[in-house]
């Protein structure tokens, strides 16, 4: 191995969003010129030297995805109690971090880096633009500036690069070993640094790199991490017609869940005032569950949030859920709603009215599976049920109907695997973390940010306050 006696103030291992957070903090921590935590001179001039030492050929790969490109920043509570209670079982140790670098920090020095916060429902905010990209650039713009006396950029980045070892002495890590790919040849070297920041991430999306390969150098100098599984994550179904519907959404409804016929849980409708059908199309209003087809299953907010309760399921039986397309509506005023649509197109097929009981062409996607029709008992000629003349539908059919538009069944088969997963539980133990800067208890010069954490948090922004929180107090640091 050939040595190289480099030396940084701090290194940075992981380029993704905390690791990015931390580095514009370790460069702009040594000056007094700052404004919300973020350096206001003109040339940023500062003499650390820092060191990004990525595995991939750029930074950023998750977070430039995130929010499916959206980038869902941050949740705008800004109240830290309520905040911080959906981070299950940390919320203890959260309270130092988060009195430091909060939303509204957070809120403020992305603006001031040129990110303008927009928030949706459930207090998710998004950047105006909607482009992760956007936050990226912002990110690395800011580390970029950075300069010291002569000029030269604080913040060095190593790309396609891994590291292979701490080596620790007295209980701090003296250097770490890393092997870089330079012209497609593997160049060894050994780096020394003051502080080191893990944030190489945790078991999901594995394609960007967060293959929990962070877990075990930890591992292999005795830091306890707690066992996997994954949490937020979509779920597989056999029913076929939801995979015709890859792409699509549909929310406002009420969803039940349950196993071997028995019924576990109920999402309904947010707390919105009823609203009557109109005389001529779907139910439009305002509700809080949401789910999204997709080409294995199903996926969104919702169904995310639900995942580890379902996985907990899967192990007591068949677990099956249902989903009311109507919740605000029982079946006598849906029965109402259909004859009035059916006595109004009396001579159209049954398939050129189902997007007046429901849009989006759903409805016909679901009753061209045959299995469908032939397990809800509609009656099959030779042309399919879709292509039946209104006037023909009897009113035992149009009873069926209800009951289908009331609830859709679809058999869950399991979970998908890290790859698939927003998050997944387990990390390193929150007791092997002193809080007050995010360094490991038994070995004080190494911090450790993000999703190594074993912090359990829904969808809706969590994740990447997390990043930004841990980032930040660990690049102060």
């Amino acid at each position: 191995m050939s040595i190289h006696n480099n030396h940084y103030n701090t290194i940075i291992i992981g380029g993704g969003a905390s690791g990015m957070m931390a580095a514009v903090f370790a460069a702009s921590g040594a000056s007094s010129h700052e404004e919300n935590g973020v350096d206001i001179t003109e040339n940023n001039i500062n003499q650390n030297k820092i060191l990004i030492i990525e595995k991939n050929s750029e930074l950023g790969k998750k977070l430039k995805i995130t929010g499916g490109g959206r980038c869902n920043i941050l949740n705008a509570e800004y109240d830290t109690e309520k905040l911080l209670s959906n981070y299950v079982g940390a919320k203890k140790y959260l309270h130092t971090p988060f009195s430091k670098f909060g939303v509204s920090e957070t809120v403020e020095f992305f603006k001031n880096i040129g990110i303008e916060i927009k928030i949706e429902d459930r207090k998710r905010a998004f950047p105006k633009s909607e482009k992760a990209m956007d936050v990226f650039n912002a990110l690395y713009k800011k580390i970029e500036s950075f300069k010291d006396k002569d000029g030269n950029n604080t913040v060095e980045i190593k790309l396609n690069t891994r590291i292979q070892k701490f080596s620790l002495s007295k209980n701090k890590v003296e250097y770490i070993e890393i092997v870089s790919n330079v012209d497609g040849k593997e160049v060894e070297e050994k780096i020394y640094g003051d502080k080191f920041i893990l944030a190489t991430g945790g078991m999901s999306h594995k394609e960007t790199g967060s293959d929990g390969f962070g877990f075990s150098l930890l591992e292999k100098i005795g830091i306890q991490i707690d066992p996997f599984n994954p949490s937020l994550v979509p779920i597989s179904v056999s029913n076929n017609w939801v995979k015709n519907l890859s792409g699509k959404s549909i929310e406002n409804i009420k969803l039940t869940f349950s196993v071997d016929g028995i019924k576990k849980k109920v999402l309904k409708l947010s707390k919105t005032p009823p609203q009557p059908l109109p005389k001529g199309g779907a139910l439009n209003a305002e509700g809080i569950n949401r789910i999204l087809f997709t080409h294995f299953g199903l996926s969104g907010p919702t169904i995310l949030n639900t995942s580890k309760q379902i996985n907990e399921w899967l192990q007591e039986g068949e677990v099956n859920m249902s989903i009311d397309l109507f919740p605000e509506s029982d079946e006598k005023v849906m029965d109402i709603f259909l004859l009035n649509i059916f006595d109004n197109n009396k001579n159209k097929l049954f398939k050129n009215v189902l997007n007046n009981i429901y849009g989006g062409n759903v409805l016909e996607t679901i009753f061209r599976d045959k299995n469908f029709c032939l397990e809800n008992n509609f009656d099959m000629n030779e042309n399919g049920f879709l292509e039946k003349p209104v006037h023909s539908i009897s009113k035992v059919e149009r009873r069926k109907l209800v009951n289908v538009l009331k609830s859709i069944k679809i058999n869950i088969t399991g979970l998908m695997s890290y790859e698939k997963a927003i998050i997944a539980d387990g990390g390193v133990n929150l007791g092997e973390i002193n809080f007050e800067n995010m360094s490991l208890k038994k070995v004080s010069n190494l911090h450790v940010t993000g999703d190594l954490l074993n912090i359990t948090r829904p969808s809706g922004g969590y994740s990447l306050q997390l990043c930004w929180t841990t980032g930040h107090i660990a690049g102060k640091a």
